[in-house]
């Protein structure tokens, strides 16, 4: 009897070495791209719990420079623009991210729209996210703003094509896991160990090999429902808009992968060496099947706007090296386009005050 629980003891304790050696790989692994990819060994800026949007940013809402003042005596148009980290911006200089360089757009380049640039963006945010956190803003918020924007398409695609759910976002295995694990199987009693298996290392790369290894289907009925879901979210937020008499406006972002306008051969060439994963992992096609479908979803929305090749015409690289971020002269361009748009399409003239 005592060779059985020394043999059975000897082989747990195996298995466990294994499992640590093996969670040990998968931290390395994730730790070690997260590193290559972004310079830095944890993904995004630290976060708060927040009891609306799940979690927003450690430091709340980034200052925009260029801003108009209020004391100015003119028609101030307050805008909201809401998004991920590619509206937050990753640079360290509050004067180099997207809101900003809208701002002084607005602000400085003639004709002049006087604007105050809220930005709401918020590392790994896509729009369920953001939905919350615009829910969150306006029952807060002593006056809602003119204008509404998302700028959004990034995440979208990469959460769903991670999780394969309508309802992924960032921490969405975690959050579930803690909420629904306890319940949800006979280890579940186990709280500890079950929550260390929904928030361990291995669980993780696996959810990230989804996303990069592993095709999403076209004929996948969780990506329907995720592109009903996703419709739904903007057509809610356009009719929220208009209860505050503000407008909506959904700026589907550019991405390296998914441009289909010519790009001068020199700067295509010197991108192709630097864009991460751009041709040999499942990412690309994954990226490039939910964002295509969600444009054939939205095209028609009349606050959608298809931002997928303005940055075609780019002399210099402008992405950074996931394909996804952009660096200041990127969100310059991209700044460029959307004031102008702003201007046009919401004049002094046509905004009505709160």
């Amino acid at each position: 009897m005592r060779s059985f629980w020394r043999f059975f003891l000897k082989g747990v304790a195996i298995l466990l070495g294994c499992w640590v050696l093996l969670e040990l790989l998968c931290f390395l692994i994730i730790t070690l791209s997260i590193y290559f990819i972004y310079g830095q060994i944890r993904e995004g800026e630290p976060v708060r719990y927040d009891p609306y949007a799940i979690y927003i940013n450690l430091h709340g809402e980034r200052p925009t420079a260029n801003n108009a003042s209020p004391e100015s005596g003119k028609k101030v148009t307050t805008i909201w623009m809401f998004g991920g980290s590619t509206t937050r911006g990753i640079s360290l200089d509050d004067q180099e991210n997207l809101p900003s360089f809208v701002s002084q757009q607005l602000n400085q380049v003639p004709p002049v729209m006087p604007a105050k640039v809220d930005n709401f963006g918020v590392d790994g945010f896509n729009a369920l996210m953001e939905v919350k956190y615009l829910q969150k803003m306006l029952i807060e918020s002593p006056q809602p703003p003119q204008i509404i924007t998302f700028y959004d398409g990034d995440n979208d695609c990469a959460y769903f094509a991670q999780y394969r759910t309508p309802y992924a976002h960032q921490g969405y295995r975690q959050m579930r896991g803690l909420v629904e694990s306890y319940h949800g199987s006979f280890f579940g009693i186990f709280k500890s160990l079950n929550a260390a298996w929904y928030t361990s290392s291995v669980r993780e790369l696996i959810d990230k090999m989804r996303e990069g290894v592993f095709a999403v289907s076209p004929d996948d009925p969780a990506l329907h429902e995720y592109l009903d879901q996703c419709v739904q979210r903007y057509d809610y937020v356009d009719m929220v808009a208009r209860g505050f008499g503000a407008h909506f406006q959904l700026f589907w972002q550019p991405c390296w992968w998914v441009e289909t306008a010519k790009v001068a051969p020199a700067v295509k060439e010197q991108e192709d060496k630097t864009i991460i994963l751009n041709k040999h992992w499942a990412m690309e096609k994954n990226y490039i099947l939910i964002y295509n479908a969600l444009v054939d979803r939205l095209r028609d929305k009349p606050y959608f706007v298809d931002l997928r090749n303005i940055l075609c015409s780019r002399q210099v690289p402008v992405y950074e090296s996931d394909g996804m971020h952009l660096n200041p002269t990127g969100d310059k361009m991209v700044a460029a386009y959307l004031s102008e748009f702003l201007k046009k399409k919401y004049g002094v003239a046509t905004l009505t005050g709160p």
